[in-house]
């Protein structure tokens, strides 16, 4: 989402977690790991190089029901979630640090920053809350892993307030479509961004060509036959997201070249089968 709305549910967030009491004390000297987990999980390798390894006890869970209070988190839920995150590449969810579930049916579908991404839990289904999840890690990616080296210069790219700097890896994906962080090229049209959604600004663009690198390789992949700058961003999401690694997911749409949906997110995909694999 964008950075202003992220910062007003943030502020809100950590007013709400300071009257949480008898659940759990919001603390970072307080706070522990958990270990959602307990199983051994082989690490991911691709060409040699261990991508994944079976650990995410640095991320704490959180839960908040309906009427802004908060419970203990269902620890099956909290194993799937787990088990999905899995499927990524490490350092992907190295910097996330907080996962909330939010059980107010009215809640926004997902909110995703640097370090924290809060999940509704309610009135979804598994595959659109999956979907929704590895949207919101890609905007951890974009924001968190993929962050610039020095802040030496200031690119033409903002979020929000807060300066892109020209070291900043990800530039090399805004700038396939986009002149700014809120003006598209010229050249651009629809067939060039994988969804509706995508052509909202640069950081929805790379989180909805995220979710469905991961989700619906196969239909990216088709696609970049009749589009230059969805071939871009697919190879950048290949060599510069993850490492060369390619998903056995969705199908080739040969015959669907120029739809596009407006949310990646709500595409029907099979979920046992992206666990599977």
């Amino acid at each position: 989402m964008l950075f202003k709305v992220f910062s007003l549910f943030l502020v809100l967030q950590f007013a709400s977690f300071a009257l949480w009491q008898g659940v759990q004390a919001w603390n970072k000297n307080d706070l522990k790991p958990v270990s959602a987990v307990e199983e051994t999980v082989e690490p991911i390798v691709v060409n040699n190089q261990v991508i994944r390894e079976p650990d995410l006890d640095h991320v704490r869970f959180a839960a908040r029901d309906e009427k802004a209070g908060y419970r203990i988190v269902d620890t099956e839920k909290k194993e799937e979630i787990v088990t999905v995150l899995k499927k990524l590449p490490e350092y992907h969810t190295e910097s996330l640090k907080n996962l909330i579930l939010d059980y107010n049916p009215d809640a926004n579908r997902g909110l995703g920053g640097k370090s924290m991404i809060i999940l509704r839990a309610v009135n979804m289904d598994a595959e659109e809350f999956f979907g929704v999840m590895i949207h919101e890690i890609g905007h951890n990616v974009d924001l968190g892993a993929l962050s610039e080296m020095n802040e030496d210069m200031e690119s033409e790219f903002k979020d929000g307030k807060n300066p892109i700097y020209e070291s900043d890896p990800s530039l090399g994906f805004y700038r396939i479509s986009w002149e700014n962080d809120q003006m598209r090229k010229k050249e651009m049209s629809n067939p060039d961004f994988v969804s509706g959604y995508a052509m909202t600004d640069p950081f929805e663009d790379f989180a909805e060509s995220y979710v469905y690198y991961v989700l619906h390789n196969k239909d990216f992949k088709s696609k970049t036959q009749t589009s230059e700058a969805l071939l871009k961003k697919y190879q950048f999401m290949k060599n510069e997201v993850f490492n060369g690694m390619e998903f056995d997911t969705g199908e080739y749409l040969t015959d669907q070249f120029n739809n596009r949906p407006w949310d990646i997110t709500v595409l029907s995909y099979d979920l046992p089968k992206f666990l599977s694999n």
